[in-house]
Formats: structure tokens, C-alpha cells, sequence
């Protein structure tokens, strides 16, 4: 009687969430039609009116009515994709890098021509949309903000391409350091990655799981919001044997590992209208350099 109860409830509160976020949607349509439509058209010419309703809602309206949203309708998804912060799927994860610490991984990564991205402050945003729209070179552009275990990147890294270096088209990979944080990641997505690289751990190793994804257009347009995005290669794998490509020309690769992580499966990306197949499998690469012998059985310690 007593979980019939809460189910009762749950459902009961999930319902009038789900009609709050129906009236917001409703009462934003109306103030965009009906308010700030007619206020602009009296003062402005067509075009900027346009702009500044599409700004408003693209970057205001359907963000706060779907934060809304996930306020009680939760996220729920297996750890094989990193996700957008309102908890879309974005990237699929693709590949591992087992390196002794996080200075080595970087340190390699440049090596094999790869610059480490700057953080997202509004300076350097700012700075990358300059790049992007005159085509101007920018090779440590930030990226955006995506998650898995809870929590945003621990570094990116990318290598432009095309006309001038600048962002408008690169290779880049996020990682994220395997390493149990429970009180971030509600979800328990680690035992999930530590049950399939747990043999990769030791006393000088550290493991990165990293979402490799190719930008070959300057502009996309996120179906979940309509903001501008990069567009990418629906082919992610291709993404994932560059940057081991990239690792082994250099001579840095001990050794490369595939792991089978479930079945192949379709998602869609945040890209309108273009989705990723994924293969199932994830490229475990082990760097170079003096590793302990003795493999734990635990998480490591933070690097």
C-alpha cells in the first residue's frame, strides 16, 4: 500500500511538471508572437527583429523552459555517450588513453600536434566566434561544455584544419579522468568504465575516457534548442583511429586495445537532422613510459 502510494505521488507530481513546463512553453510562444514581435517590428527593420526573437529563444526561452524540465524528469542513459548539460545525448565515447599521469598525457598529446583547449571564459568565447566567422586562426579554441560521470571535461585537445587553422573545422576529443567521485556521479557511471578497463589500472597508471568528434562545417543548428554548433562527421570512428594515428606516427603507443562494449546501436547527435551509428567498441591505448608491473584492482588516486 505504501509504494502504491509514492508511486501514486510520483506519477501525480511528474504530471503537473510535465503541464507547468506545457504552459511555459505556451506563455513563451505568446510573448514572442504576441509582445516582443510587435514591440520590435515598430522600431526596428525586419531582419534584426528576427535576429533578437531568435536570440531570445534560442538562447534564453528554451534553455530556461527545458532546465525546467529536468528538474524532475531526469536523464537516465548507460555511460556509452557524453551528454549536453541539460542531459541530451551529444558525443558517443569511443576511446581510452592510459597514461601515468595527466602531465604525460598532455605532454603526448602535443607531441603528436594536438593543442590543449583553452577554458570556456566569455574572453576566449568571444574569440573563437571572431575565428570562426572571418576565418582567422585559433588553435587552442575553447570548447563547450559536455558530461559524463556527472561532471564536465578534464581536457580537450584538437588540431584545426582548412582555411587559415582557424576553428572552423578540427579534429578535437574531450577526456574525462576515470576516477570515483560519488558525490558527483549519482548515476554511478564509473563501476561501469571501471568493469571494462580495470586491467589497465596501476600504481603509475591513470585511465581517460574521451569522446572523439570531427567539426567539418563552421555551422550546424541544435535540434533540441536551435543554437549554432559546429557540424560533425557522422563517421566518429574515424575520429577515434586519427587520434591513434596520430599517438603511433609519433612513436609514443605501447600498445592499442578493443574493448566490446555492447552492441552497435543508432543515436542522434545534436546536429538537426544527423545521427552517429557506433560501433561498440572502445580503443584502449597505452602510452609509453615506466608503468608498475603490479595491476590493482581499485580506482586510482587522483593525479
Amino acid at each position: 500500500m505504501r509504494q502504491q502510494l509514492i508511486t501514486g505521488t510520483t506519477f501525480l507530481w511528474r504530471t503537473l511538471w510535465r503541464l507547468l513546463v506545457f504552459v511555459l512553453v505556451v506563455g513563451l510562444a505568446y510573448v514572442s508572437t504576441f509582445v516582443l514581435l510587435p514591440f520590435l517590428d515598430r522600431r526596428l527593420p525586419i531582419f534584426p527583429t528576427l535576429l533578437i526573437i531568435y536570440l531570445f529563444l534560442a538562447y534564453a526561452g528554451i534553455p530556461i523552459i527545458i532546465r525546467v524540465w529536468r528538474v524532475v524528469i531526469k536523464p537516465n542513459h548507460i555511460p556509452r555517450y557524453v551528454t549536453s548539460p541539460d542531459g541530451w545525448p551529444v558525443d558517443p565515447v569511443n576511446i581510452a588513453i592510459v597514461a601515468r599521469s595527466k602531465r604525460q598525457l598532455i605532454k603526448d598529446m602535443r607531441i603528436a600536434g594536438w593543442h590543449t583547449a583553452d577554458r570556456a571564459t566569455l574572453k576566449n568565447m568571444v574569440r573563437e566566434a571572431y575565428a570562426l566567422l572571418l576565418a582567422r586562426p585559433y588553435p587552442t579554441a575553447p570548447f563547450s561544455s559536455l558530461y559524463l560521470f556527472g561532471r564536465t571535461f578534464d581536457v580537450g585537445f584538437q588540431i584545426p584544419y582548412g582555411l587559415n587553422g582557424s576553428p572552423r573545422h578540427r579534429h578535437h576529443v574531450r577526456f574525462w579522468q576515470l576516477i570515483e567521485r560519488p558525490h558527483i556521479d549519482k548515476s554511478d557511471h564509473f563501476s561501469y568504465w571501471l568493469a571494462r578497463v580495470r586491467r589497465f589500472f596501476g600504481r603509475k597508471r591513470t585511465v581517460w575516457i574521451g569522446a572523439a568528434i570531427d567539426d567539418v562545417s563552421p555551422f550546424a543548428i541544435r535540434w533540441r534548442n536551435f543554437q549554432f554548433t559546429h557540424g560533425n562527421d557522422p563517421e566518429h570512428t574515424k575520429e577515434r583511429d586519427h587520434i591513434i594515428q596520430t599517438l603511433q606516427s609519433a612513436g609514443l603507443v605501447r600498445k592499442v586495445t578493443t574493448i566490446r562494449d555492447g552492441e552497435p546501436f543508432k543515436m542522434r547527435s545534436q546536429n538537426l537532422g544527423r545521427s552517429f551509428i557506433v560501433d561498440g567498441n572502445i580503443k584502449v591505448v597505452e602510452l609509453k613510459g615506466p608503468i608498475a608491473t603490479a595491476i590493482q584492482a581499485t580506482a586510482p588516486s587522483v593525479s
